[in-house]
């Protein structure tokens, strides 16, 4: 990965980050290493283990697919990290707990943090240290309504229950609808919802056929009704 020119925060215009309201425009003068600004080609893949636990991860924009693999080389997808969203790695205790790693599904830019430094250098520590509690708040609420729609949902409402939640991520508003770019192979999305690519295929047919979504190529799907997609997501059709 390309590690961009930093001056930690300073000037960045990423108003929305939790550590940039807090340390505000003037940035970290006072923890200068804190924040590196890198940039991932599609494919590069970052080994959470080589962090320290303190590091916090925030796309700028792109995307990150967030994939664990255990001891006996078992896989899975966690999450889609796109602009805006944090990550925090999976504490490494043990030689056999799960290891974590982030690839660039496309170019992509994120910040890693390092929360301890600027906690001890800022004065407003309670406001970073909120400012980080909301966000992982808000990051559980995400991964319960994730783990609840694989549990308890067929086949089609989870992968419209995905679309619907990338759409309102990433998608962008057209006349024909919203456009949402799927960088992501089939494979990768059937790992992270817990089908066969195969099932992925047949069900994004199904939905062509029915109108739900247009296919112009495999990488793009336009919604021309989001209703009509989270009535299948929520099983009301």
């Amino acid at each position: 990965m390309e590690r961009a020119e930093t001056g930690p925060c300073c000037g960045c215009e990423e108003l929305t980050c939790p550590i940039r309201q807090v340390v505000g425009a003037a940035g970290l003068s006072g923890s200068p290493n804190a924040v590196s600004r890198v940039s991932a080609r599609a494919g590069e893949k970052l080994d959470v283990a080589d962090f320290a636990p303190d590091t916090v991860f925030r796309v700028v924009n792109g995307m990150l697919m967030q994939e664990h693999v255990s001891n006996d080389g078992r896989r899975h997808i966690a999450a889609f990290k796109t602009n805006g969203d944090l990550s925090w790695p999976l504490p490494q205790q043990e030689p056999g707990d799960i290891r974590e790693y982030y690839e660039a599904v496309q170019p992509t830019e994120l910040c890693i943090i390092s929360v301890d430094p600027i906690t001890e250098s800022t004065p407003d520590a309670a406001g970073l240290v909120k400012a980080l509690y909301g966000a992982a708040r808000d990051e559980v609420s995400r991964t319960q309504s994730r783990m609840f729609l694989l549990a308890r949902s067929s086949a089609a409402e989870r992968l419209a229950g995905f679309l619907l939640d990338l759409a309102d991520r990433t998608g962008r508003a057209t006349k024909r609808g919203v456009e949402l770019k799927l960088s992501m192979r089939r494979e990768r999305i059937a790992d992270h919802l817990g089908m066969q690519p195969e099932t992925i295929s047949r069900i994004m047919s199904s939905f062509k056929k029915a109108a739900i979504i247009r296919l112009p190529r495999p990488s793009l799907v336009i919604i021309p009704d989001l209703k009509a997609l989270s009535n299948v997501a929520v099983g009301a059709i």
